[in-house]
């Protein structure tokens, strides 16, 4: 048995790493081919200045690293080693090293996606259990799952220019820019952190709403299963309470199947920050990436698709594994 579950999790380790290889590769190419390489224009400018051709191209060599005349291949083979080595080179836009430029995003970027997650958990959890245990109450349930249904069909995006514009702008209720108030140092005191949450809670409020309904359906449906199980009519027969039933026997029965899919909901909204980050003037990879995409920025470009990519395979990786623990059904036909 033991053997068995550890050939079926190197054959996901080993069909993840492939995925990631593949994923990479074609961003790169992706990256790499599209309109609006930084060398060629950097030569054209310099071109314009009457600057001798074989001259310009030194310039650019100096000044970005690599030539203007490199063949796509080429840019493909000397970025994807960078990956691979972990030296992803030097920024054109903040003449940082790359790993410097993300690894200041990503701390802003994890607390963002962890903070509005647990916040979308919890409520995903209670909404949930409450459309499922009064399921009888037609017209309540109605009303909450088509609330749900109308935020699941709103594009976050949406979302956070409609906050960002009534909820900011317009009535001022909450901060609408930044990440913390401006006369307050960056350091790890309480005035700092409160300004902070401040701050983040029009962006944490899109990505609950945008995220919420498929949590709040997964769980009711999981609970819907549940709640006709033997052991919940028994419970019900023997006169216990109603939140008893709910937190002992339903919840607990209904969360377990589903947390597996924590990680990978971590990886896709990662993804989502893009747009909200840039809306709200956050730091983050979101907003480091839509920046450094109007500045052709390939170096970081790539370095933040290569995070992304890395927590989104991992996260289905991790999903997989945990719940073939969980459940060994799930590995019938992969040992």
């Amino acid at each position: 048995m033991y053997g068995s579950s550890m050939h079926w999790i190197a054959k996901k380790i080993l069909f993840a790493t492939i995925t990631w290889f593949l994923a990479i590769s074609i961003s790169i190419i992706v990256i790499v081919l599209s309109p609006g390489d930084p060398a060629k224009m950097l030569l054209a400018s310099f071109l314009q200045q009457g600057m001798p051709y074989e001259q310009a191209v030194r310039m650019v060599q100096a000044y970005l690293g690599f030539s203007p005349e490199e063949p796509w291949w080429s840019k493909w083979l000397r970025y994807f080693q960078g990956v691979v080595t972990g030296n992803l080179g030097t920024s054109i836009s903040y003449r940082f090293s790359v790993t410097h430029v993300i690894a200041n995003a990503i701390p802003w970027s994890a607390f963002f996606v962890s903070y509005s997650l647990s916040i979308t958990l919890i409520l995903g959890v209670l909404m949930g259990l409450t459309m499922t245990y009064y399921r009888e109450r037609v017209l309540f349930v109605r009303s909450i799952s088509s609330i749900l249904t109308i935020l699941n069909s709103v594009p976050n995006w949406i979302l956070a220019a409609v906050f960002f514009v009534y909820l900011g702008v317009r009535w001022r209720l909450f901060p609408y820019s930044g990440p913390y108030s401006p006369d307050i140092q960056p350091e790890p005191s309480l005035q700092f952190i409160l300004s902070v949450l401040h701050h983040y809670t029009l962006p944490v409020m899109v990505m609950v709403l945008a995220s919420l309904p498929g949590w709040a359906f997964a769980l009711s449906a999981m609970a819907s299963a549940v709640i006709k199980e033997d052991y919940v009519i028994a419970a019900k027969a023997r006169g216990l309470k109603s939140g008893r039933i709910i937190t002992a026997y339903i919840a607990k029965n209904s969360i377990l199947p589903i947390y597996a899919n924590i990680a990978l909901t971590f990886a896709w909204l990662l993804v989502g920050t893009v747009w909200i980050e840039t809306q709200f003037n956050l730091p983050g990879l979101g907003s480091l990436l839509s920046v450094t995409t109007g500045a052709r920025d390939y170096p970081v470009m790539i370095g933040v698709y290569v995070i992304i990519i890395t927590v989104i395979v991992l996260g289905n990786l991790l999903t997989d594994i945990t719940y073939g623990l969980i459940d060994p059904r799930a590995r019938v036909g992969e040992a």
